[in-house]
């Protein structure tokens, strides 16, 4: 009866301790501090890794730059972190930047200044990709953007907010615009690295450190129940290399063992349909 009353003490203890600490990881990535330093780690990565994504990158903003021939109007790019996106736009792009972090603000501005005339900043919304509407604030229209770009976000979404955020999507394309995406995914199954990115974002370890991000989404799913008339995308895993990092940065086994495990990318576009009346003036 003893031993019985004693596994329960401990297990109400954990109990506690794991409230409070997700108690306290929910207020951290809530605090400035954290938005502040994730801004700075995000840039960090997204200029480490640079030349590994470059290749599908290019190829994505250059169906872009043809679309925008066909639809002509503004870009919206969600998530845009410190715009290290800008400069795979085409020449003279009307852009208009999503973002919930707002101190990301700064070092878009600075990756704004290096891509000169290239990019056009229309503006900067602080909002979540799930709701750019923001309830009453300025946010994004309906019906008001020619193409819409996400390049690694929706990993960092909950089954819901991906759900959310295609509707939005949906909702902000001009009829016949184009949602151009870039996620890693979950790896082929039963590999080594579908089960080590199982293992990494079941555990929660994953999410706690890199801000609600997780490995194992199946994210073409919700993009291809979200209603739009074409959707074509191929899954992919990009060569890497030491050579194919920033020399400005180190390449250690950390690096390595965190790229394996993302290295299953998703890449593709999905076109929202025409409405009746427009395709009669077709």
């Amino acid at each position: 009866m003893a031993c019985a009353s004693t596994i329960f003490a401990v297990l109400l203890v954990l109990a506690i301790l794991a409230l409070i600490l997700a108690k306290a990881i929910k207020l951290t990535v809530a605090s400035s501090w954290y938005k502040r330093r994730y801004a700075k780690r995000q840039h960090y990565w997204t200029e480490l890794t640079a030349l590994v994504f470059e290749p599908l990158k290019r190829k994505l903003f250059a169906d872009l730059d043809k679309k925008l021939k066909e639809v002509n109007g503004d870009v919206l790019e969600i998530g845009i972190g410190s715009g290290q996106n800008f400069q795979y736009y085409p020449h003279g792009t009307s852009l208009i930047a999503v973002d919930p972090n707002p101190y990301v603000k700064k070092l878009l501005k600075d990756n704004l200044e290096k891509a000169g005339n290239k990019v056009h900043l229309k503006r900067f919304v602080v909002a979540s990709a799930e709701d750019m509407s923001c309830k009453g604030k300025v946010g994004v229209e309906d019906n008001s953007v020619a193409a819409v770009v996400c390049t690694k976000l929706m990993c960092s979404l909950t089954d819901d907010q991906i759900m959310q955020t295609v509707q939005e999507v949906k909702r902000v394309l001009m009829p016949g615009g184009r949602f151009y995406f870039m996620e890693h995914v979950a790896g082929s199954p039963w590999t080594l690295q579908y089960l080590l990115q199982q293992l990494v974002s079941k555990s929660r370890f994953w999410p706690t450190v890199y801000n609600g991000c997780r490995c194992d989404r199946e994210t073409l799913s919700w993009i291809e129940q979200g209603g739009f008339e074409v959707v074509q995308s191929i899954k992919t895993w990009p060569s890497w290399s030491p050579e194919k990092y920033s020399k400005k940065h180190s390449f250690d086994w950390g690096t390595r063992l965190k790229l394996y495990i993302i290295n299953s990318m998703l890449v593709g576009f999905a076109e929202k349909g025409k409405t009746a009346e427009e395709k009669k003036h077709l």
